[in-house]
């Protein structure tokens, strides 16, 4: 581990607040594992690089509870930096260039409070937040960091894409289609990405004019496909099935066809909040191997194992704006752009 220093004694220590994403994209486990803080947007990195060794902060959740404090502490000479970590740049499909470096305190319960700001970094002048601050400093030990700085990842081109969804069964014939397709879903993300309020492209734009144009590239029929199916615990967002959905005599569907379910979400949704809803769907559908969540641009999968229990812990992830060999942030055990395209091709 590299060695840390902190300077804080006999300097001025200023006290931040720090939020670990938004609603959907709650990275705070992420901030303790790795041992730091972490922001993306023009403001939030300004705001960062006034962040010093030494500082305090404040580690919240929404407006009204703190769930960590930290000092702000040198590795290898540096507190932080701004754009020099490629891991940082797509993390979930956001592009996190400033960072600083933590050591983390984590009471065994959040602490409720008030005072907070929507801010996602802003200093933190509030007596009783500053006494929180001190208080948990004082009283609670400092956590180990618990996971390295992930490995470096391969960026994967479309010829490298093409040749292998080729080899696993695609039609050369429906090469040029893919390749126009992934063309146009892109220049259509990055145009959301860079010119829109994310909130805005809500989870019907991004499954009608991101997601289905993919899964009929890649072969789908649009008779296999169903979207808002209904089940008892809700609506599936897109269920594809191995031969066209229809029901029997009985007015019985063959939701035993079923074969893959995908739930997608906004634009500026995460993707690690979804498996849970989409494993209960998939308990209607028994021969159905893999959960897809995506947010038109970002894709994870998830695989059912033997017993029928879906890992909790991603199997693929695809950034279609930047494809990847593995998932950039567990390099080590999740596939990347490859693994996900496999399980999205028709023969799933």
């Amino acid at each position: 581990m590299r060695s840390e220093r902190n300077h804080s004694r006999g300097k001025h220590v200023t006290f931040w607040q720090i939020a670990a994403g938004s609603a959907g994209r709650d990275y705070a486990e992420e901030f303790l594992r790795f041992g730091m803080a972490f922001v993306g947007g023009n403001d939030q990195v300004k705001a960062m690089s006034r962040v010093k060794a030494g500082d305090t902060v404040l580690l919240k959740r929404g407006m009204s509870t703190v769930v960590a404090v930290g000092e702000v502490v040198e590795r290898d000479g540096k507190c932080g930096g701004k754009g020099d970590k490629e891991w940082l740049k797509d993390f979930d499909g956001w592009n996190l260039l400033a960072y600083c470096y933590v050591r983390w305190h984590r009471p065994t319960a959040p602490i409720d409070t008030s005072g907070l700001t929507r801010a996602t970094i802003q200093e933190v002048r509030q007596d009783h937040l500053i006494q929180i601050a001190r208080d948990t400093l004082r009283d609670v030990p400092p956590l180990t960091i618990t996971a390295p700085e992930p490995a470096p990842t391969r960026k994967v081109e479309d010829a490298e894409i093409l040749s292998f969804l080729i080899h696993e069964g695609l039609r050369p014939s429906s090469a040029d289609e893919l390749t126009n397709t992934l063309r146009r879903i892109r220049l259509l993300a990055k145009y959301y990405y860079d010119l829109w309020q994310w909130n805005d492209v809500r989870e019907h734009e991004t499954r009608t004019f991101l997601i289905v144009p993919l899964l009929l590239a890649l072969g789908w029929a649009e008779q296999q496909m169903k979207i808002e199916l209904g089940v008892k615990s809700g609506r599936v967002d897109v269920a594809c099935f191995s031969r066209p959905y229809r029901r029997d005599a009985n007015g019985v569907a063959n939701d035993h066809e079923c074969v893959l379910l995908l739930e997608s979400k906004g634009f500026g949704s995460g993707l690690n909040y979804a498996p849970a809803q989409a494993h209960a769907y998939a308990t209607h559908f028994p021969s159905c191997r893999v959960v897809v969540v995506s947010n038109g641009y970002c894709y994870k999968t998830y695989e059912r194992s033997g017993d029928g229990v879906f890992s909790l812990e991603p199997s693929a992830y695809l950034n279609l704006l930047n494809p990847q060999d593995c998932y950039p942030l567990a390099p080590d055990r999740v596939g990347g752009a490859l693994e996900v395209l496999r399980h999205l091709l028709p023969k799933t």
